[in-house]
């Protein structure tokens, strides 16, 4: 039988190929690393150990379900309706990393997406959103998204994301929506890399980031 060292070294090895190969779909091995590295977690109880848990995490695999994503994280191609919950139009876009941000008081869970549009204008979304540990399972998330934000990155301002997005001067740049309600399973943790599943089927290969959060300081 492998080693945790050795499942995750395969997996993340696999990863990083994949994020820089042309392959439409992941290689059926990640599945199964995925499923095996659950079992080795030496943080088996994450919602008990939100220290653990919290701050920024960055994507290196993300798969959304059928017609969402193949599973890359960056430099994909992808919209802004499918990013935001469709509070926004469907307006191209370029994903350049995804990111997941959650603090323990007020238990704040954010979807943080940095993104060019087509003419190269950097943008950040983030989609609101807050958590509530579940009494039952130690390793679920209760959580509810209620607000999708659109902001500039880096040198641009306002009136330069509402451009390169084809918006109007005076277009608002956060919409509410009716609140939508989910879970997400972390089914693997330690001090590097964590697993989410969600409830809808996706699945998040994350790495604990050093920089800090971009979206917990907005809601």
């Amino acid at each position: 039988m492998a080693s945790l060292g050795e499942v995750k070294q395969e997996l993340l090895t696999m990863i990083d190929a994949f994020n820089v190969d042309e392959a439409p779909t992941p290689p059926a091995r990640l599945d199964v690393l995925i499923d095996a590295i659950q079992p080795l977690s030496p943080i088996p109880d994450a919602a008990h150990q939100l220290q653990s848990v919290v701050g920024s995490w960055s994507n290196l695999y993300a798969r959304f379900g059928v017609g969402h994503s193949k599973g890359k994280s960056h430099r994909e191609e992808s919209s802004l309706a499918l990013q935001t919950f469709k509070a926004f139009p469907d307006i191209p876009i370029r994903v350049v990393e995804i990111l997941q941000e959650s603090d323990l008081e007020p238990r704040t869970y954010n979807n943080v997406v940095l993104f060019e549009t087509l003419a190269g204008v950097p943008g950040v979304v983030i989609i609101h959103g807050h958590y509530q540990p579940d009494d039952e399972d130690a390793r679920r998330f209760r959580v509810v998204f209620y607000a999708a934000e659109v902001r500039p990155w880096g040198d641009v301002d306002e009136a330069d994301l509402r451009a390169g997005l084809g918006f109007d001067a005076d277009a608002v740049l956060r919409r509410e929506f009716k609140p939508a309600k989910l879970y997400s399973d972390v089914v693997y943790l330690d001090d590097q890399i964590r697993i989410n599943i969600g409830g809808m089927g996706g699945v998040y290969v994350l790495a604990r980031r050093t920089e800090p959060a971009i979206s917990l300081s907005y809601n």
